[in-house]
């Protein structure tokens, strides 16, 4: 066989072996899984559960812990030289 022959084989094969490595590992976490994984619209163990939403909010307002201005740096105030020497 040529030497571009065996390469090929060679190449082939690593696909084809990636891919049953692939394909077990997969197969081994199914089984480990076992029957705890449902599909999304499964509905074996539907059960009907009735809630009464709350009469009120549990926060009523959010109140900020910090009132007043932001304190800005050298450069971040509006009106200031963005090139200007910080202190």
């Amino acid at each position: 066989m040529s030497l571009t022959v065996m390469q090929k084989m060679r190449l082939y094969a690593a696909v084809f072996g990636g891919g049953a490595v692939i394909a077990l590992a997969g197969a081994a976490v199914y089984y480990m899984q076992g029957a705890d994984v449902a599909a999304a619209g499964s509905s074996s163990a539907a059960t009907a559960v009735t809630t009464t939403p709350p009469t009120a909010p549990a926060i009523e307002k959010a109140v900020p812990s910090i009132t007043g201005p932001a304190p800005l740096y050298a450069g971040e105030a509006p009106d200031s030289n963005p090139q200007a020497a910080i202190p």
